[in-house]
């Protein structure tokens, strides 16, 4: 049950992490200080406004999960794929800005927070006959 609260709590945080951004959605002023980037024009704010709604979903979808064990194995994969995809497009991408530097970190600290959950639940599989 300890193990059980534990994978809950940590998949809370994780869709916390993805959700935070969704805000952009609603004020570009956050994600422009959130990113540190120049959102000009429509199309840039259309762009902007679309990421900030879709990690809202995949966000959602780990705290969902938290409570519907069944959805958890989809939702960690496509979270994952979130925080580990821009991770590796600011890799490869070149050099980033600071603020582009720490969502990338916080990225990295998603992905470690998905990786206890799954190493709880993997732990569970082995402690049972």
């Amino acid at each position: 049950m300890r193990r059980e609260r534990i994978a809950q709590a940590l998949l809370v945080v994780a869709g916390l992490i993805n959700i935070a951004p969704s805000f952009g959605a609603i004020s570009l002023d956050l994600a422009r200080s959130a990113y540190g980037v120049d959102i000009a024009g429509a199309d840039m704010e259309a762009l902007f406004r679309h990421r900030a709604v879709l990690l809202g979903i995949v966000g959602t979808t780990l705290v969902v999960a938290a409570f519907r064990p069944r959805l958890r194995a989809a939702a960690i994969t496509a979270n994952a794929v979130s925080f580990g995809s821009f991770v590796l497009c600011g890799l490869v991408g070149g050099q980033l800005n600071a603020e582009l530097t720490r969502v990338a970190w916080v990225d990295v600290a998603g992905l470690g927070v998905l990786a206890a959950c799954a190493a709880t639940k993997a732990e569970r599989v082995v402690d049972d006959p």
